[in-house]
């Protein structure tokens, strides 16, 4: 990293050093964007209707925020694709050239961003994601290379400094975006017919489905013949 780059990315990275509250801000920080995220998530599957929202609502508990992140990622993997081709090359500029302070950090989301990468393009034979990922980070050392002066380098530097926030935007375009729930499809047979949505939950005698049509259906267990 040179003294350019260093100085760079202190203009534009705020708060470099320690403060006492910062625990305390990096929780509310999560919170905030934990709750924008569920928010999101329950009116894109509803098809933002209100009444739907809500009772898509009344289905979801505390321990179901590890699911419905992951799920939501999985549901949406044509735009988690596309997402992850400026992403990852931005975090791993950020861990090669950006502040050295948030490295640990930047190496965890890399990595999980290495990982879905291999995983979308071997379960969707994606195999454009490789190369243009390794584009855009060719790109990202170019414009590294550029005179301080420059607009684009200053941005590049900027994105690098501020890659949370980058990652975070990006989650919660998925989030407001993608209309398939956090489940897997089914096909339930009962005694009225045939249905296709989301079982959203199983409660104690009946399940809470989403439709294909974003239609919230209860249905009473012994009515159920199957599900596949």
């Amino acid at each position: 990293m040179t003294v350019a780059d260093a100085r760079s990315a202190a203009d534009v990275s705020p708060g470099a050093g320690a403060n006492p509250g910062f625990s305390a801000g990096g929780a509310a920080h999560a919170a905030a964007w934990g709750f924008v995220f569920l928010i999101l998530r329950i009116f894109a599957v509803s098809g933002y209707d209100w009444e739907t929202a809500f009772a898509v609502s009344t289905t979801l508990s505390l321990g179901d925020g590890l699911s419905l992140l992951f799920g939501s990622l999985m549901a949406g993997h044509l735009l988690t694709a596309a997402l992850l081709v400026f992403v990852l090359p931005l975090l791993l500029s950020a861990y090669l050239w950006g502040p050295r302070g948030r490295r640990p950090v930047v190496k965890l989301l890399s990595t999980i961003a290495l990982v879905t990468l291999v995983a979308l393009t071997v379960s969707f034979h994606s195999w454009w994601l490789p190369p243009a990922t390794s584009a855009v980070l060719a790109a990202f050392a170019m414009m590294r290379r550029l005179s301080v002066q420059r607009r684009v380098r200053h941005a590049a530097m900027g994105a690098m400094a501020r890659v949370g926030w980058v990652v975070e935007v990006a989650v919660l375009l998925i989030a407001a975006l993608v209309q398939t729930p956090w489940v897997p499809h089914e096909r339930i047979e009962t005694t009225h017919g045939t249905l296709t949505g989301y079982v959203l939950s199983v409660d104690s005698g009946y399940l809470n489905i989403l439709t294909d049509s974003h239609e919230f259906v209860i249905l009473i267990s012994g009515e159920v013949l199957s599900r596949t």
